[in-house]
């Protein structure tokens, strides 16, 4: 899930928002794969790994971009 940060917009998702959603991804992804460990599911348990990765690098990604956002900010006063 890939989204951008823009401040002082009201449509636009907050850090905060897209943080919780990545969080929420990765305990939902962590949960299935205790359920394939289970069931010695080594390919479903890669998928799900594939994609703790991915929410991993969204929140990398939005604390850039905040980052980002928040020193322009600072420079434009």
């Amino acid at each position: 899930m890939t989204q951008k940060i823009v401040l002082d917009v009201k449509e636009s998702p907050t850090f905060s928002e897209i943080f919780t959603q990545h969080v929420s991804d990765i305990s939902l992804e962590v949960e299935s794969i205790k359920l394939r460990n289970l069931r010695n599911d080594a390919d479903g348990i890669n998928e799900h790994l594939a994609r703790i990765e991915s929410a991993l690098v969204g929140i990398m990604e939005a604390r850039l971009a905040l980052a980002e956002k928040v020193l322009q900010s600072q420079s434009n006063k």
